[in-house]
């Protein structure tokens, strides 16, 4: 009994090592899974950690693309805010232009307006004009014909100016001898009348003031 218990106990102690031995086979086969695993792990973290500096680096990339692409963009509103500012002034240049222009159109129209009115007034005083002009142009022939008339009668004056002038020349030489003839007359009655007051007695009486007076005014009057 006891070898037989001893048997059944070995048996099972055998059993018993069996399952150990596929246990440990078994173990071992999964650590060696799990080793694998951990090296492809390893593996995979390296690479991670290089995808991560990539993506770090990438990031950093597309930061610095990101801040130059937002400084081109505020660079590009600005301007585009300087263009709008210069149109807005331009708008508002051109629409006062516009008004001064409809403003001057307006004027042209009225001033047009008014010019047909003169012109219309002007044909009117055309036709008058033009009456007034045939009788200007009959009045302009007559005195055509009475032009040779007063050419020949200009001639006729400038002919006797010329005569005029040498009697007037002879006049004046005349008048100088009649000057000098009268001065030379005056100079005599002057000592005539000087030598019979000389041999006369003076009294007050004898040659009064205002007949000397007279004496001198024939000669005055003659030389005027």
């Amino acid at each position: 009994q006891g070898y037989e218990e001893l048997e059944r106990q070995l048996k099972e102690v055998f059993k018993e090592r069996s399952n150990i031995l596929r246990q440990l086979s078994k173990t071992s086969k999964e650590l060696e899974g799990i080793k694998v695993n951990l090296q492809s792990l390893k593996n995979d973290e390296a690479s991670a950690k290089s995808d991560v500096q990539k993506l770090l680096e990438l990031g950093q990339k597309q930061r610095e693309e990101m801040k130059s692409l937002q400084e081109a963009f505020q660079k590009q509103l600005n301007e585009a805010a300087e263009k709008a500012e210069k149109q807005q002034a331009t708008i508002k240049f051109l629409k006062t232009e516009m008004e001064r222009k409809s403003k001057m159109i307006r004027d042209l129209q009225n001033e047009n307006k008014s010019l047909k009115n003169k012109l219309l007034s002007g044909n009117k005083l055309c036709g008058i004009h033009a009456e007034e002009s045939k009788k200007i142009q009959a009045q302009l022939k007559e005195l055509r014909y009475g032009k040779k008339d007063l050419i020949f009668k200009a001639q006729q004056l400038t002919d006797l100016e010329q005569k005029l002038a040498v009697a007037k020349d002879e006049l004046e030489k005349a008048a100088l001898d009649k000057e000098s003839q009268l001065k030379a007359l005056k100079e005599t009655v002057q000592l005539c009348l000087s030598s019979v007051l000389h041999n006369q007695p003076p009294a007050r009486n004898l040659i009064p003031s205002k007949p000397a007076e007279k004496l001198t005014s024939p000669v005055t009057k003659g030389s005027k």
